[in-house]
């Protein structure tokens, strides 16, 4: 094949050349043409430029295009990986590339080249390509996997940039591309480029855990082979035809150990295998057998077969322990196997179920570009870095998916409740709703679903949104579309649902309008500054005041003072949370939340109580009263940032402190001791108290903020050689 190439511009693009059209073998002789044709395009195209090491700049967008042979992609995305850059950085027009190699190839090309305006900063500008590329692949997802494999080799090869711009790179990637790519399946090469990154991020801690893999590699593969001898004993004995693939699991390692959830040697004990068999019924059997044998318990096996995952990803997945192993067993058929390779990209080999789920998360991103849609020619770039910053929140939210009675699935944020299911279905159906089923049992809108479950939605044609629910729901489209349908009504129309959502909002508390004296009007309308009591029913019913939080200082002088019951003589952040001023705020003991954490409120008898929104002590409350708990926000605004949680003047002024825990898991000793302390107040953490236990030791410190401790615990991990920390919401 080398003599029928033509010569390039260098030896090394001749030899960039020649390995891309050795992978491209399953293309056509006309395909094969072209993509030749394509080299010497781009090869005359970039001919001045040169990347960092000093090598021909062409030699990269052709090793990216070699990447996408490997996942045996159309001529058309070759093409495109091949001149991705000509657009952005030669004199290369869009319609050349459209006349010389067609439509799509150019449609391509354009997705992938930056947005760049010299009269913008650069995170508008990064918000802008990302908002670009982001409507690209929802175009066609082409434009997704050209990008990562573009990333994957400029990702291997950033030794000849600085390490600041390395550590940018890196972290630009884990934040945007990783998350993305997963939504969208493409799981293999999302691997790849996230062991990347953390070699980029923190070359110290990577080469910690690479050193201890090698270390560890000959009694890992021995291990390996032992549990792939026994799981392919096992398919023998059940008589099922499969065969078993060790998987290289590096990837959860190295996430593991970056994200400080375990001990490197605990960690270095997980091993997974992956068992692709010909039916469902054939997976289930398998993993019926290893159930039984290792007693697996329910929160160890995962069905995505029946519920597939975000990215639509199949498979059942086991955790079992053999001989202090971690075992993690992935069973699926071949076309699981195919579709979890390619995700959107192969979604034609994959299943109904699988598709409706990959879907989903379209329709979430769809929606989130529709709200601020770019203009070509004359970008909005602050609405791109709005948009884009909704769009870092949803890709890093944990998602649950939950289905129609027709089996369609929904992609949730974990916490959504079932109204916001009803507004995801529409507001045609959200407007409406008056109750719920969920897997068949009666549930109240404001209860919180969970992943998996089918939710049907009960509606009212006569029935119509409600002031209070703009307290409990979740995601922002439920949240706008009640805002929009309350906007359009008459000024008495505002007011007489104000008013209907106080009287309900009091009926917690088992009183009613008629209960509330002069008195209380009066307290309440100097408290909002409102002229009467109409504008305050107006407040509720546009948004600005929850009912719920009415009810609270309503009957907050029946609350005993609860802030000195705290043993820490700190001032009391309630002028941190954002919808809720004015009102008696305490923070619950069971789960310590600090500003920054994600809040929850809970409506008791004691005004409002602010949980971290995972507390486990709100799950009974919210199966009985989900109405008495909402969702809270903490202010962002410039004065928070600025004070560095300082507390505006007044009787309660002065720094705002939250206690909190780490659990270390080993037991330092005097002079560790003294270090921790010493590095801790460097960060002006403040320490409490060491309590150090046989094998681990409890720090009990003082921090500003979520942000504040995450520091502290950085700092400690690689002061202490990586210990695993964590903090403990309960003592």
């Amino acid at each position: 094949m080398s003599q029928t190439l033509p010569k390039l511009s260098h030896h090394l693009v001749d030899e960039a050349q020649y390995n891309l059209l050795r992978s491209v073998g399953y293309l056509s002789a006309a395909d094969r043409r072209d993509i030749i044709d394509a080299c010497k395009f781009g090869d005359i195209a970039h001919i001045k430029d040169k990347r960092k090491s000093g090598e021909p700049y062409i030699t990269h967008p052709i090793a990216v295009a070699e990447i996408l042979a490997g996942f045996r992609l159309d001529r058309d995305s070759i093409i495109a990986a091949i001149l991705h850059d000509t657009v952005e950085d030669t004199e290369v027009s869009d319609d050349e590339i459209k006349q010389r190699y067609g439509k799509v190839v150019a449609t391509l090309v354009d997705g992938v080249t930056k947005l760049k305006s010299s009269n913008h900063d650069k995170q508008q500008n990064k918000a802008a390509t990302f908002h670009k590329i982001l409507t690209a692949t929802l175009a066609d997802p082409r434009v997704l996997i050209i990008k990562l494999a573009d990333r994957l080799h400029n990702m291997s090869t950033l030794d000849a940039v600085r390490p600041e711009k390395q550590r940018a790179t890196a972290q630009e990637t884990l934040d945007f591309y990783v998350p993305f790519a997963r939504l969208m399946g493409l799981n293999d090469i999302a691997d790849y480029i996230e062991v990347l990154c953390y070699r980029n991020l923190d070359s110290e801690m990577y080469n910690k855990l690479s050193d201890k893999l090698l270390q560890h590699g000959l009694g890992r593969n021995f291990q390996r082979e032992s549990i792939h001898r026994y799981l392919t004993i096992v398919l023998n004995n059940l008589d099922l035809n499969g065969h078993v693939k060790v998987l290289d699991n590096r990837v959860v390692i190295y996430r593991q150990f970056f994200r400080n959830r375990g001990e490197i040697s605990a960690l270095l004990r997980h091993y997974a295998f992956e068992v692709v068999l010909e039916s469902i019924e054939e997976c289930d059997k398998l993993a019926y057998y290893l159930i039984k044998k290792y007693q697996i318990e329910n929160s160890h096996i995962e069905d995505n077969i029946r519920r597939p995952l975000p990215g639509g990803n199949q498979s059942l997945t086991l955790i079992y322990e053999r001989d202090n192993d971690f075992v993690k067993v992935t069973i699926l058929t071949k076309k699981m196997q195919n579709a979890a390779r390619l995700g959107v990209i192969g979604a034609e080999h994959a299943s109904d179920v699988s598709r409706s789920v990959i879907q989903a998360s379209l329709r979430n991103m769809k929606d989130l570009v529709d709200e601020e849609t770019l203009d070509e020619d004359n970008p909005d770039f602050t609405a791109a870095v709005s948009t884009i910053n909704e769009l870092m929140d949803y890709l890093h939210s944990s998602k649950i998916i939950c289905y129609s009675p027709q089996g369609r699935a929904y992609e949730l944020p974990q916490g959504a409740t079932a109204l916001d299911f009803a507004y995801a279905v529409g507001p045609m159906v959200g407007n409406v709703a008056v109750g719920a089923n969920i897997d068949g049992k009666k549930a109240k809108l404001g209860t919180v679903v969970k992943d998996g479950q089918q939710v049907e939605i009960e509606t009212n044609r006569h029935s119509e949104p409600k002031a209070e629910w703009l307290g409990f729901v979740l995601t922002n489209k439920a949240r706008e579309e009640i805002l929009r349908w309350f906007k359009d009504l008459s000024t008495a129309d505002k007011q007489h649902h104000g008013q209907q959502a106080l009287d309900r909002a009091l009926k917690t508390y088992q009183k009613s309008l008629d209960d509330l004296t002069d008195n209380d009007w009066q307290n309440l309308i100097e408290w909002r500054g409102v002229p009467d009591k109409g504008v305050l029913f107006e407040q509720i019913s546009s948004g600005t005041l929850l009912p719920q939080l009415v009810v609270s200082r309503l009957f907050s002088d029946e609350v005993c003072d609860l802030q000195t019951q705290h043993s820490h003589n700190m001032t009391q952040p309630q002028q941190l949370i954002a919808n809720a001023t004015g009102v008696e705020v305490d923070f619950a003991n069971c789960c310590h939340p600090i500003y920054g954490d994600p809040i929850v409120g809970h409506l008791s008898r004691h005004g409002l109580v602010v949980h971290r929104h995972k507390c486990f002590s709100l799950d009974d409350i919210r199966k009985d009263n989900p109405y008495q708990v909402i969702q809270l926000r903490w202010r962002e605004d410039q004065a928070v940032k600025v004070n560095e949680l300082k507390v505006p003047s007044g009787k309660n002024s002065g720094e705002i402190r939250f206690p909190a825990y780490l659990k270390l898991s080993i037991a330092l000793t005097d002079e560790q001791i003294s270090e921790v302390i010493y590095h801790l107040r460097q960060l002006n953490i403040g320490v409490e108290k060491v309590d150090v236990r046989s094998s681990d030791t409890v720090l009990h410190i003082i921090v500003r903020s979520r942000n504040h401790l995450a520091q502290g615990i950085r700092d400690l991990r690689s002061l202490l050689d990586f210990p695993n920390i964590i903090r403990l919401y309960q003592l």
